[in-house]
């Protein structure tokens, strides 16, 4: 392969993620095979190349151990342990994130853990990875201030979402932890050889073969295989959430979409994307639930309808009442069961009945740039619900139609 270090080589913070798995995999194959000599894959918790479902490919790495919570001579020190020659590092994508407070719901301590860990993985990477070239720093829809429940009657969105938004103001903004991050990396790169930029996807949908809490396809799609199998072919699901949350607007994220595109930014467009925000989502055509809805019940041959009530299901109830059935249906299909934690439900039930604002992105400035990958609306969760399929986690569309 000649002299690695001349290489590009690919460090990815949070590799287990929804996010980080699927620029791990997108690294190794795009824009083509041959543009990364190493892919390095950090997950915060022990894993295994064939627990991730990553391929049998030499060029990719996958380690632990690494706690970007500690000090940050500690994560110095444990990314020098851990990482053979880590100064051939060129690119560095930072898709970690912890949700450990999430289950409270204490929104500043969620912002001093992030805030932190980011810190120490940009300071680290900067101090280890001589070679560095680029650091990709995702952020998320939240820039907008679209999640900020308590002050969301102060907050003014206006959509299409735009990146160069002003950023939402003191105090109404002051949980927004995206802003720390990006400042934080902004004064680091100063006066170094290195680029970054900002990535926003909006609500990320994909799959993970690890259990993880960040992800909404998952447990939807479970709850939609499960209903089919307890009901029948042909019975009528309604959707789940608010009525006000089935009409509003917004653009999904898949996750290969959104790799594609920080890998392109970053790679492709280094000078261009330099120290500036880009959103991503799958098309900038919105994307209600009163359209994807339909689109995601009847891949499991079910008809769907909207709300039949004014607050949100609490289709968590209803999974967990018929966990019997689950057994029948997993062993009937061959399936892997998959345990569905209370903070998973809690961040699906914060899509259902809490984010109901129009929030849909514009495209224009990453689409000047010349990224132009597209899916249709809904397009997305079927991608995902076929890579269930595969892990064995749902049964396949023509099993379930089969009367």
């Amino acid at each position: 392969m000649g002299s690695i270090a001349s290489d590009k080589v690919a460090l990815v913070f949070g590799a287990s993620g929804i996010s980080g798995w699927a620029v791990t995999k997108n690294l190794l194959e795009y824009p083509t095979r041959s543009t990364f000599g190493r892919v390095i894959g950090l997950t915060n918790q022990p894993r295994t190349r064939e627990e991730l479902g990553f391929p049998d490919d030499p060029r990719l790495e996958v380690y632990s151990g690494v706690n970007l919570r500690g000090s940050l001579d500690e994560v110095v020190k444990q990314m020098q342990e851990t990482i053979p020659n880590v100064d051939q590092v060129t690119h560095v994508y930072y898709l970690a994130y912890s949700n450990a407070t999430a289950w409270t719901e204490n929104v500043t301590e969620i912002k001093r853990i992030n805030v932190g860990m980011t810190y120490n993985a940009v300071h680290t990477s900067d101090k280890l990875c001589k070679n560095m070239v680029f650091f990709v720093l995702q952020t998320g829809t939240n820039n907008y201030g679209v999640a900020v429940f308590q002050h969301l009657d102060k907050i003014t969105i206006n959509t299409p979402l735009k990146e160069d938004a002003p950023r939402i103001p003191s105090p109404y903004g002051d949980e927004i932890f995206y802003y720390a991050q990006v400042d934080l990396l902004k004064e680091a790169a100063q006066g170094k050889q290195w680029r970054w930029c900002e990535v926003r996807p909006d609500q990320i949908i994909g799959h993970v073969p690890c259990t993880t809490s960040m992800t909404t396809v998952e447990p939807i799609a479970l709850y939609l295989a499960l209903y089919r199998y307890v009901h029948g072919p042909g019975a009528t699901v309604a959707f789940p959430g608010t009525p006000k949350n089935y009409t509003y607007t917004y653009t999904d994220s898949s996750q290969d979409i959104m790799s594609r595109a920080e890998i392109y930014l970053s790679v492709v467009r280094p000078n261009k994307a330099n120290g500036e925000a880009f959103n991503i989502a799958d098309t900038a055509t919105p994307g209600p639930w009163s359209v994807k809805w339909p689109i995601l019940a009847e891949y499991f041959g079910l008809k769907s309808t909207g709300p039949v009530q004014k607050e949100y299901t609490e289709i968590d109830e209803w999974w967990n009442d018929h966990q019997k059935d689950y057994g029948r249906m997993c062993q009937e299909y061959g399936l892997q069961r998959r345990d569905i934690g209370p903070e998973t439900w809690v961040f699906v039930g914060a899509g259902f009945k809490l984010l109901d604002r129009n929030r849909e992105f514009s495209l224009d400035k990453i689409r000047r740039l010349g990224f132009i990958e597209e899916r249709s609306v809904g397009h997305g969760h079927l991608l995902a619900f076929d890579r269930l399929v595969e892990a064995r986690v749902i049964p396949s569309r023509e099993r379930l139609l089969v009367l």
